[in-house]
């Protein structure tokens, strides 16, 4: 079964659960597939079985977790990254907030899904970004009971996750704003002390000069910041995703005028959720 909806650019989407595969087409005519996370995958099927339903945030975590034990946070962040690929980061328009209930899926953004959409056999000559592997299950995620060298190792494997969604996030926000007339995507990363930064750019000169200067205000201002952070220019606006020590996520969406990087920087390490 295959849902299709409308994202608020005025672009189409169609959605496979069964591949967790995500097919937009936009108002110019061209289609990206990607194939999403399996927990993005998983709550997005739930909420598209009955749009417009809320669903609470236990029955979300049953269906998309299958009863493992995941931390309080899972849910949140899953949400969040569902939100960055769905160009729904800012107003939670599509993907809705129930107060004290759950989410739910605005059925208003809901189309028929035999409606001229192609689907993913039809696209099959279209670049497909690869699926982000679950991190094994352990037998709690807020009490590991694990060696030091495998809780670090899980650690990192939750970043690079969260990480890559992050980063397809950037990459939709960018493309969905140019009609994806520029698709190359370059990432260029430096590492200054605890804190990670990874620039985006449409070429690896343009994603160099990024890190570099970015690099260098951090290291001027804010030395001690720790967690990764994902930094994309467009036209006259700072993208920033960031994940924190603790995994838990934030972005921000900020003038280039404001040129102090360092503190774009911290503002999304330290601000509350």
């Amino acid at each position: 079964m295959h849902y299709a909806f409308k994202l608020k650019n005025g672009a189409m989407a169609l959605f496979d659960p069964d591949t967790a595969l995500l097919s937009i087409t936009t108002p110019y005519g061209d289609v990206q597939n990607s194939t999403i996370g399996r927990a993005e995958s998983r709550l997005l099927d739930l909420l598209l079985k009955e749009p417009g339903q809320t669903k609470s945030r236990e029955e979300i975590i049953d269906y998309t977790w299958n009863d493992r034990v995941v931390a309080s946070g899972s849910l949140n962040q899953a949400v969040f990254s569902l939100r960055n690929i769905l160009n729904d980061s800012r107003d939670h328009e599509i993907l809705m907030t129930v107060p004290r209930r759950g989410y739910c899926f605005n059925r208003h953004y809901v189309v028929d899904a035999q409606a001229d959409l192609p689907t993913p056999a039809e696209e099959a000559g279209q670049p497909v970004a690869p699926a982000i592997e679950e991190p094994a299950p352990t037998k709690t995620d807020e009490i590991l009971v694990r060696p030091a060298e495998t809780k670090k190792s899980t650690y990192i494997t939750k970043i690079q996750s969260v990480g890559y969604v992050l980063t397809l996030g950037v990459c939709a926000f960018t493309g969905f704003h140019s009609g994806f007339d520029t698709p190359k995507i370059e990432i260029s990363s430096v590492k200054q002390n605890e804190l990670v930064i990874h620039a985006v750019g449409h070429s690896v000169a343009e994603a160099e000069t990024l890190r570099d200067l970015s690099a260098k205000q951090v290291q001027q201002f804010s030395p001690d910041l720790k967690g990764q952070v994902w930094l994309n220019l467009f036209k006259s606006n700072y993208s920033v995703s960031c994940v924190r020590p603790d995994l838990s996520t934030a972005n921000l969406q900020l003038n280039s005028n404001q040129k102090d990087l360092a503190l774009i920087i911290q503002q999304c390490l330290e601000a509350t959720l």
